[in-house]
C-alpha cells in the first residue's frame, strides 16, 4: 500500500508540473520525501556490479604491403569517417610496375585481337562458301528457323518470368499496388492510432478541465485537434477501401490476362518453330563442315585464358596501389596510432574506436541473474566522471556461466543510452539496477 501510495503522489505531481497551472513552487516542495521513502523502501532490491568503458565497434587498421609511410594524416584523438585517408605509403616503385604489366597486356591483347580478326576471316569464308553451296530457299528456312526459335525463347522466358512473378508475388503491377495498399492500411492503422491516442489526451484534459486544473481555450485546442484527426481518419478510410484495393484487384486480373495471352503467343511460336524447323534438316551436314572451319578459335581461347593470368596479376598490383592509401574502415576516433612517417607500412597502423556508442562489459553473480532481464534501465556512476550519471539498458546476458570463474557468474552487455558526458574508453564504471521492476 505504501509503495502504491508513494506512486501516486509521484504521477500527481508529474502531472501538475505538465499541466502549466500557477501553483507557487513552495507547494511542489513535499514530494522529495516520497522519492526517498521509495528509494528506502527498495535499497535492497538493488544490484551494483562494476566493468569497464568500451567502445560498441572498434576496428584495428592494418597494412600487408612493405612499403614505407610517405605521410601520415590522423593522430590520437582525431574523428574520422569510413573511407577517409589515415595514411599514404611510397608507392612510386609500384606504380612503375604497372605500367609494365599494362603495356605488356595491351601487347597481348593486340595479339589477341589479330588472332580473332583472322578466325573471323575464316568463318566468313566458311559462311561464303555455304551460301555458295546451299539452295536459297534454305538458307531462308535456317534464317527463318533461327527467328522462330528466337521468339520462341523470348515467349518462353517471357511467361516464366509472369508464372514466377504471379507464384512469387513479384509482378512490379502487384507490388506497386500492394505497396500501396500498405501504405494506405499502414497510414490507416496510424491515423487510428493517433485518433485513439488523442481522444485519450482529450479525455484527459476534459479531466483536468473539469477539476479546473486547465482553461477553456486548452480544451478548446484538444477538441479541435480531436475533430481534425477523426476526418483524417475518415479520409483515409475512404481512400484505402475505395481506391488501394480496387486498384490492387485491378492488378491481379490485369496479370492473369497477360498471362493468357503469353500462353497464347508461345503456342503459335512453337507450332511456326516446329515448321520452319523441318527445313533445316538439310544443312546438317554444312553445320558439321563450318564447325570444322571453326577450330581455329581454339587458339583464340588459349589466348584469352593466357591474358587472364595477366590480367590477375594486374589487378593484384592495381589492389596493392589502392591499399598503399591507408583509409578508416569505420567511423570514429583514433584511439591509437602506431604508423610513422619513414617507417615501414606493415603490420598493425591505427586503431579506430566508435566514441560515440559505448557498452560496458559486466557480470552478474547467479543469485542475482534471475532479477535481471535485456532492457532493464541502468544507472552508470565513475570516480572518473563524478556525480554525473549516465543511462543505460541491459543489451545482452549470456545464457551461459563464464567458463574458469572461481564464482558462477553469467556475462551481460549494458549499452549506454545517454550522451557521453566525459565517459571515455576504459573507464571504471559502477552500474546500479533497480531489480524491484522486474
Amino acid at each position: 500500500m505504501k509503495k502504491k501510495f508513494v506512486t501516486v503522489l509521484l504521477i500527481l505531481a508529474a502531472s501538475l508540473g505538465l499541466s502549466g497551472c500557477n501553483t507557487a513552487a513552495d507547494d511542489f516542495t513535499p514530494a522529495a520525501r516520497p522519492v526517498d521513502a521509495f528509494s528506502d523502501a527498495h535499497t535492497s532490491q538493488a544490484i551494483t556490479v562494476r566493468g569497464m568503458v568500451e567502445s560498441v565497434e572498434s576496428r584495428n587498421v592494418y597494412s600487408m604491403l612493405g612499403f614505407m609511410i610517405d605521410y601520415v594524416l590522423v593522430e590520437v584523438g582525431d574523428t574520422v569517417t569510413a573511407g577517409q585517408t589515415l595514411a599514404v605509403l611510397d608507392s612510386r616503385d609500384l606504380e612503375l610496375t604497372i605500367a609494365q604489366h599494362r603495356a605488356a597486356l595491351a601487347q597481348a591483347q593486340q595479339t589477341s585481337e589479330n588472332q580473332l580478326t583472322e578466325t573471323q576471316r575464316m568463318l566468313d569464308d566458311s559462311e561464303r562458301a555455304l551460301n555458295a553451296g546451299t539452295n536459297i530457299h534454305i538458307v531462308g528456312a535456317e534464317a527463318q528457323a533461327s527467328a522462330a526459335a528466337a521468339q520462341v525463347r523470348l515467349l518462353e522466358q517471357n511467361l516464366a518470368d509472369a508464372l514466377r512473378d504471379y507464384t512469387e508475388g513479384t509482378d512490379p503491377h502487384i507490388l506497386a499496388a500492394s505497396a500501396a495498399k500498405r501504405h494506405a492500411n499502414a497510414a490507416l492503422v496510424s491515423a487510428r492510432t493517433e485518433l485513439e491516442n488523442i481522444k485519450t489526451t482529450h479525455a484527459n484534459v476534459l479531466t483536468l478541465y473539469n477539476a479546473g486544473a486547465v482553461s477553456r481555450e486548452e480544451l478548446r485546442q484538444t477538441e479541435n485537434a480531436l475533430e481534425s484527426v477523426r476526418r483524417i481518419y475518415e479520409d483515409l478510410r475512404i481512400s484505402y477501401y475505395q481506391d488501394a484495393r480496387t486498384g490492387f484487384e485491378t492488378a491481379q486480373e490485369f496479370q492473369r490476362r497477360g498471362i493468357e495471352q503469353l500462353q497464347t503467343s508461345l503456342n503459335a511460336a512453337q507450332t511456326s518453330h516446329r515448321s520452319a524447323q523441318s527445313l533445316v534438316n538439310a544443312t546438317r551436314n554444312a553445320a558439321r563442315q563450318e564447325l570444322e572451319m571453326l577450330r581455329g578459335t581454339v587458339e583464340t581461347a588459349e589466348i584469352l585464358a593466357n591474358l587472364e593470368h595477366m590480367e590477375i596479376a594486374l589487378q593484384i598490383l592495381e589492389r596493392q596501389l589502392e591499399e598503399s592509401t591507408i583509409t578508416a574502415p569505420i567511423s570514429g576516433t583514433i584511439t591509437a596510432a602506431i604508423a610513422r612517417e619513414g617507417a615501414a607500412g606493415m603490420g598493425l597502423m591505427f586503431v579506430i574506436a566508435d566514441t560515440e556508442n559505448l557498452r560496458i562489459i559486466t557480470s552478474f553473480r547467479e543469485y542475482d541473474i534471475a532479477r535481471v532481464h535485456t532492457g532493464m534501465e541502468v544507472e552508470i556512476t565513475s570516480a572518473s566522471t563524478g556525480n554525473t550519471t549516465h543511462t543505460g539498458i541491459i543489451h545482452r546476458i549470456n545464457p551461459a556461466a563464464i567458463v574458469g570463474s572461481p564464482v558462477v557468474e553469467f556475462e551481460a552487455e549494458v549499452l549506454v543510452t545517454s550522451p557521453d558526458e566525459g565517459l571515455r574508453i576504459g573507464m571504471n564504471a559502477r552500474l546500479d539496477i533497480n531489480a524491484s521492476e522486474n
